[in-house]
């Protein structure tokens, strides 16, 4: 801890460009010079890769409406002038037709398959079901058992991973899902997209949401508003369990990792060595440096359970291309249902929210934790991102370490179709904006992947540091140019 003050005395007043260093030193000054040269093949790879995963994004996108003549009939959204609350009775009478349908259609199902979202894990039912499960090798495989449960993806990636358990495969059975599912979150996180489109397209789609039961129902899909969720699923667990034996989706022995990252207390591991160069920086992305950082964060999870390490991403094309990536190499992107809600939603600018909230609310501002937040300079901008930030380290009293994480690209919303004069209408002249942040300690300008290298590893020395009280709180910002 002295060492660290004395460090920050040392800088103070000092003109530099990089976060200081445990001696107070500009950390860029390290940063060995490196001459230009072309690409290598495992880089031009990698662009590729990115350049897929910012495609896919875009597509999606900009997938348009649908057609204007198809029927708006079946499993549609119920569009409401004024809010619409059911009764006792119109409750009781829905979830009667809703379980009836169920029990119905899981008997005379040659197979089902159902999957436990974030929002349903913390059910008495669900981790019923999860844990009646069996992953014994030998015992049932989940390609060709009749039964399965799994853990929905959203639900892996608010815990620990630095390799995901086998995806469990739905083929052709009733496909039940419990949650909230959304098409950004998926695409985000890289989940096995177009599973609820085939399941719906083939009317063997159920979906338990919110007081919402959307199933099969006579020729087609259909919704069923104001259910008891818990009533309805309560008539599906007990169907299942009367037939049969319930197989554990993720392939055998792995149910006992998971589901004691999810709701036991796991057996700690040993803190990671912190990020360092090595040869292999010269065949890597932009974006690998960032997943880099995001494995160490898992790994200090990991090694550090009682003490939240977690992450919230905003809504926009590189962000999701980061989580992506991280998805796509088997790593956790680390966040908390919230982080899940505001991609479920989209909401561009909610983590600035989130930030102020882990800083000045209680208990989140007097506990300890790592918290990174990750956001494009166009919401940034929107929402007075920066202006906060800059305000909260002014008076900075919270007890975690929080890094506000900005892609600054000048553009806003990239991933409209940038042509002609739409590309000079989302520019953002705020180049000299953040050069002028610069100056001030607690932020930093990464304008080459030298730069963000060094950063990334002097920011897992520094939670290092923190996690074992060698280091304060403190609150910085990385912009990543």
């Amino acid at each position: 801890m002295a060492d660290a003050k004395k460090a920050a005395k040392a800088s103070a007043g000092v003109k530099r460009k990089g976060l200081a260093d445990a001696d107070g030193n500009d950390s860029f000054k390290s940063i060995p010079e490196k001459k230009p040269r072309a690409q290598s093949e495992a880089q031009k790879a990698r662009e590729a890769q990115m350049s897929e995963l910012a495609r896919e994004y875009m597509e999606q996108y900009a997938a348009g409406k649908a057609m204007e003549d198809k029927p708006f009939v079946g499993a549609q959204p119920l569009l409401l002038r004024k809010p619409q609350i059911a009764t006792v009775e119109e409750t009781e009478r829905y979830t009667a037709v809703a379980c009836r349908t169920l029990e119905k259609l899981i008997a005379a199902a040659p197979g089902v398959h159902v999957r436990i979202g974030d929002d349903a894990k913390q059910s008495k039912e669900a981790r019923a079901l999860l844990e009646a499960s069996t992953d014994e090798e030998g015992v049932d495989d989940k390609d060709t058992s009749p039964l399965l449960v799994s853990v929905a993806r959203d639900t892996m990636h608010t815990v620990p991973h630095l390799e995901f358990p086998p995806p469990a495969p739905t083929g052709k059975r009733l496909l039940i899902y419990i949650g909230t599912p959304s098409r950004y979150l998926s695409m985000c996180i890289k989940s096995q997209r177009g599973r609820f489109d085939t399941a719906y397209e083939q009317d063997r789609l159920v979906i338990l949401c919110r007081g919402v039961c959307m199933l099969p129902l006579g020729a087609q899909e259909q919704n069923i508003f104001g259910v008891d969720e818990d009533a309805v699923f309560k008539t599906i667990c007990r169907s299942l369990k009367a037939k049969g034996q319930i197989c554990w989706g993720h392939g055998p022995n792995t149910k006992a990792k998971l589901l004691t990252a999810m709701y036991g207390y796991p057996e700690h591991q040993p803190m990671p060595p912190t990020l360092t160069h090595s040869a292999k920086h010269d065949d890597m992305h932009t974006m690998d440096y960032l997943v880099d950082y995001l494995k160490y964060l898992n790994q200090v999870q990991m090694a550090r359970p009682q003490e939240p390490v977690k992450n919230w991403y905003d809504t926009g094309l590189l962000v999701s291309v980061l989580t992506g990536a991280a998805a796509t190499a088997g790593v956790s992107i680390l966040t908390d249902s919230d982080g899940l809600g505001i991609l479920r939603d989209a909401s561009i600018g909610h983590i600035i929210s989130k930030l102020n909230q882990m800083v000045t609310v209680e208990p989140y501002s007097t506990s300890r934790g790592v918290y990174n937040f990750w956001i494009g300079d166009g919401a940034c901008r929107l929402n007075g991102g920066v202006e906060l930030t800059m305000h909260l380290i002014e008076n900075y009293k919270a007890k975690s370490m929080t890094t506000l994480f900005i892609f600054n690209n000048e553009k806003w919303a990239i991933e409209d179709n940038l042509v002609a004069g739409t590309f000079e209408e989302h520019h953002l002249y705020n180049k000299g904006f953040y050069e002028l942040l610069q100056e001030h300690d607690n932020v930093v300008m990464c304008s080459n992947d030298g730069e963000l290298c060094q950063t990334m590893s002097l920011l897992s020395q520094r939670v290092d540091k923190y996690m074992k009280g060698e280091m304060p709180p403190s609150l910085n910002i990385v912009v990543i140019r």
